[in-house]
C-alpha cells in the first residue's frame, strides 16, 4: 500500500528527456531571437559564450526539479524502505562479502545469534556455524550458485555457545561495483523439533499397528485406502497387487467369495458410506469356518469426518470355545437329568427283574405262564440297557479302564461288526503299524464302534463302504487351538467313515443329543451317539465329526496312548450261588429290600434286615458273628460309607458289597470308588446277585 500523492517510484526516463528537451529547444530558440537585443556584439565567439552560459543558467533549474531531486528521493525513500525491512523482518539477514566477510547484520540476526551487528562486522560468515557445519557452509555460501536462492539446512551457533538449527538461502547482490551476497537465516529448531516429534509418532504408529493381533484398515471418505497393518493383509488374504490400488472397492471384490454372507457384508458397508457419523459393529462368518468381528468408527480429524477406522479382530478361537462351553453346558444339564431318572428306575427295574426271577425259577418248562415270564425278563433287560444307556451318555457309568490294544480289540470285534453291517456294505479295516494301547474299559470301546457302526449302516441305507482306520497322533498347542480340544500329547485315533446321506450343519449341531434322531419314529431310540459322546469323554477323549449333505460322514475319536501293556481279557469261573452264612441286608427302598431278602433265603442264607445306617449298626451289635454287609450307597441317617465305617470299627475285616442306583460321580463322592470295596450298580439280576455274595465271601479275610 502507498500513501496518497507519495510516489515511491523516480519518474520515468522516457518522460523527463521529453520534457528536457523541449525545454532546451524552446530556450535556445528563445536566446535565439532574444540575446542579440540583450546581449549587442559582432564579435561571434563572445555570442556563443553569451548564448551557452544563459543557456546553461536557464536549464540547471530545469535539470534539479525533474532530475536530481526526483531520484534523491527515490533513493532516500528506497534506502529507509530497505532499512525498515531489514530492520522488521523476522529472518535474519546477512550481507557479506564475496570473500565472506560479513558487512551488515540486521536486528533479527543479532536476536538469532546474540551479537550485536558491531560485534560480527568484518568477521567471516562461517564462524556463525558449528564447527562440523562450517566447511559445508563455506562451500554453499562462498562457492555455490547464489543465483537461485536454493535453501539448505546447518548447525549455528549462539554468542553464549548453544547450538540452533537454521535454514539459509543465499542470492547475489550488487551494491556499487562491489559484488555482494544476501543470506536470508532462519531459525528451524522448532520446526525440526515437531519434524522428529512427528517421525516419533509415526513410528510409534506403525510399531503400534503392525505389533497388533486385529488387522486394522484406514480409508477416507470416497474409498481412498489411508493405510493398514501386515495384519489385515494376513486376516483377508489380500495380496500384494490388490493392496497396491488403495483402492476400497477393488479390496471389497476380492474378499466377498470368502464369506457366508456377502450380501450382508455389502449392505452394511453401503450403510457407513453413506452415514459417514455412523459407528458399527458386526460379526462376519468365513466359509472356512473363520469368525472376525468388525467395529467401525469414523475418522475425526479437526471436527471434520475425514474417512473411517475399521478394526478387524479373529474371534474364531473364542467363537469355538463359547460353542463348546454352551454345548458341554447343555450335555452336562441333559446327562445331570438323565442320571437322575436311571437311578429311580433302575430301583423299580430291580424289583421287576428280581421278582420275575423267582416267578421263572419256580415254574416249570412246560408252564403257559413260562413265555410271559420269560417276556418280562426280557423286556426288563431292554430297559435296564436304556439305562444304562443314559448313564453312559452322562459319562457317570462306573467304568473299569485296563490297558487295551486297539489293533488286536478291532481284529477281534471285526467279524461281530461285519454281521451286524449287513453283506451288501463293504467293511475296510486298517490297522496301525505299530501297538496303540490305550486305557481303557473293553467292553465300553465295543460299544463305540458297535453304535458307529451301526450308525452308519443306518445311513448307507444297506449299500456303500465303511471304513475304520487306526493311526498315532501327537496332538501339539497348535493343534488344540486349531481345534479346540487337548491337551497336547499322544493319542490313538479311531476313525469311523463310510459313504452315506451325510448331514448338514444343522444336524451336525445336535447329533451328540439324547433323543435326536433322523430316522422314523419307532426306528431308534436317538441314543447311540450320544452314548459313543459319553464314552469318549469319560476316557479322556474327544470326538469330531466331519459330514456335508451327500457326501457321507467321518468321524474321529481321540483316545490318549499309555505305556502300560496291554492285558488279555480274564475268564472267571461262575463260583456256587447256594450259602448258609449270615448277611445284614440294609436297604431304605422297601421293595428293592423285600426282594432281595426273598432270593438270598431261597439261596440258604440267613438273612437280618434293616432300613437305614443306624438301625444297622444296632442290628449289627446284637449279631456280630454277621459274615456280609450287603448295604446300600444312599441312605437317610447315615450313608453306605459311614455305616460300613462304623461297624468295620466293631470288627475289622467285615467284608461288605455295595449297591447304588445311583450315578457314578455320587458314588465316588463318598469315597468308595479306589478303596478296594466291591459296589454292584441296579437294577440287580438275581443270579448275579448270588454269584458276587459267593464270590466275596469265598475270598479269604485281609
Amino acid at each position: 500500500m502507498h500513501r496518497a500523492g507519495i510516489s515511491h517510484q523516480p519518474p520515468s526516463p522516457l518522460r523527463t528527456m521529453g520534457i528536457l528537451l523541449g525545454a532546451l529547444f524552446s530556450l535556445e530558440i528563445m536566446l535565439m531571437f532574444a540575446l542579440p537585443y540583450l546581449v549587442p556584439t559582432h564579435n561571434e565567439v563572445l555570442a556563443n559564450l553569451a548564448d551557452a552560459a544563459s543557456l546553461t543558467v536557464l536549464f540547471l533549474p530545469l535539470l534539479y526539479f525533474y532530475i536530481f531531486r526526483p531520484y534523491r528521493r527515490s533513493a532516500e525513500l528506497q534506502k529507509s524502505l530497505s532499512e525498515n525491512v531489514l530492520l522488521h523482518v523476522i529472518d535474519g539477514v546477512v550481507i557479506f562479502t564475496a570473500d565472506g566477510m560479513i558487512d551488515s547484520f540486521n536486528r533479527a540476526a543479532e536476536n538469532l545469534f546474540g551479537y550485536a551487528a558491531s560485534e560480527v562486522a568484518g568477521r567471516p560468515i562461517s564462524s556463525l556455524a558449528a564447527t562440523e557445519c562450517r566447511h559445508k557452509m563455506e562451500e554453499a555460501l562462498l562457492h555455490g550458485d547464489g543465483s537461485t536462492g536454493a535453501a539448505w539446512e546447518c548447525t549455528g551457533v549462539r554468542k553464549d555457545g548453544s547450538t540452533i538449527e537454521l535454514e539459509l538461502s543465499v542470492s547475489d547482490l550488487r551494491l556499487g561495483k562491489e559484488p555482494m551476497r544476501l543470506a536470508i537465516i532462519r531459525d528451524i529448531t522448532l520446526r525440526r523439533k515437531g519434524e522428529e516429534e512427528l517421525r516419533r509418532a509415526l513410528s510409534l504408529l506403525s510399531t503400534t499397528l503392525e505389533s497388533t493381533a486385529e488387522g486394522i484398515l484406514v480409508r477416507d471418505l470416497v474409498g481412498k485406502t489411508v493405510i493398514y497393518n501386515r495384519r489385515f493383509a494376513e486376516m483377508w488374504r489380500i495380496p500384494e497387487s490388490v493392496l497396491s490400488t488403495h483402492d476400497d472397492e477393488v479390496m471389497r471384490e476380492h474378499v466377498l467369495d470368502q464369506l457366508k454372507d456377502p450380501r450382508a457384508f455389502m449392505e452394511l458397508t453401503t450403510r457407513l458410506y453413506r452415514e459417514p457419523e455412523r459407528e458399527s459393529q458386526d460379526i462376519l462368518h468365513f466359509k472356512d469356518h473363520r469368525v472376525f468381528e468388525r467395529v467401525s468408527l469414523p475418522h475425526v480429524v479437526g471436527g471434520r469426518i475425514a474417512g473411517r477406522v475399521i478394526c478387524f479382530r479373529d474371534v474364531t478361537e473364542q467363537t469355538q470355545l463359547e460353542q463348546q462351553l454352551r454345548h458341554a453346558q447343555k450335555m452336562e444339564a441333559l446327562g445331570t437329568l438323565a442320571g437322575g431318572v436311571a437311578h429311580d428306575f433302575n430301583n423299580i427295574l430291580t424289583v421287576i427283574i428280581g421278582y420275575s426271577n423267582v416267578i421263572a425259577r419256580s415254574l416249570k418248562k412246560d408252564d403257559p405262564l413260562q413265555h410271559p415270564v420269560d417276556q418280562i425278563i426280557a423286556a426288563s433287560d431292554r430297559a435296564a440297557s436304556l439305562t444304562a444307556s443314559l448313564l453312559a451318555y452322562s459319562r457317570k457309568t462306573t467304568i473299569d479302564p485296563k490297558p487295551i490294544e486297539l489293533n488286536q480289540e478291532l481284529r477281534n470285534f471285526n467279524r461281530f461288526l461285519k454281521r451286524l453291517i449287513g453283506e451288501k456294505i463293504e467293511l475296510v479295516t486298517r490297522y496301525a503299524d505299530h501297538p496303540l494301547t490305550v486305557l481303557a474299559d473293553r467292553g465300553q470301546i465295543e460299544q463305540v464302534l458297535m453304535n458307529l457302526a451301526a450308525n452308519a449302516r443306518d445311513a448307507m441305507s444297506g449299500n456303500g463302504c465303511l471304513v475304520i482306520d487306526l493311526h498315532p497322533l501327537t496332538i501339539d498347542a497348535d493343534f488344540v487351538k486349531l481345534h479346540g480340544f487337548g491337551p497336547p500329547g499322544d493319542y490313538a485315533v479311531i476313525t469311523v467313515a463310510d459313504t452315506g446321506a451325510g448331514m448338514d450343519e444343522a444336524t451336525r449341531e445336535k447329533i451328540f443329543e439324547p433323543f435326536f434322531t433322523t430316522k422314523e419314529t419307532g426306528h431308534g431310540t436317538g441314543l447311540g451317539l450320544s452314548i459313543v459322546y459319553g464314552i469318549v469323554r469319560q476316557h479322556r477323549g474327544h470326538i469330531n465329526v466331519y459330514s456335508e449333505a451327500g457326501k457321507g460322514t467321518t468321524m474321529n475319536i481321540y483316545l490318549p496312548l499309555t505305556a502300560d501293556a496291554a492285558q488279555p481279557p480274564l475268564v472267571v469261573p461262575e463260583p456256587m450261588t447256594a450259602g448258609h452264612e449270615t448277611v445284614l441286608l440294609i436297604e431304605d427302598d422297601q421293595s428293592v429290600r423285600g426282594l432281595v431278602g426273598n432270593v438270598l433265603q431261597d439261596a440258604g442264607y440267613r438273612v437280618i434286615e434293616a432300613v437305614d445306617g443306624e438301625e444297622a449298626v444296632a442290628k449289627f451289635r446284637e449279631a456280630p458273628e454277621t459274615d456280609l454287609l450287603l448295604l446300600d450307597v444312599i441312605m437317610p441317617k447315615k450313608n453306605g460309607k459311614e455305616t460300613y465305617e462304623e461297624i468295620r470299627a466293631l470288627r475289622p475285616g467285615v467284608k461288605a458289597i455295595f449297591m447304588s442306583g445311583y450315578t457314578a460321580d455320587i458314588v465316588q463322592k463318598n469315597g468308595l470308588i479306589g478303596d478296594g470295596l466291591v459296589i454292584m450298580n441296579k437294577p440287580l439280576a438275581p443270579n448275579e446277585l448270588l454269584y458276587k455274595i459267593r464270590e466275596v465271601l469265598d475270598r479269604p479275610r485281609g
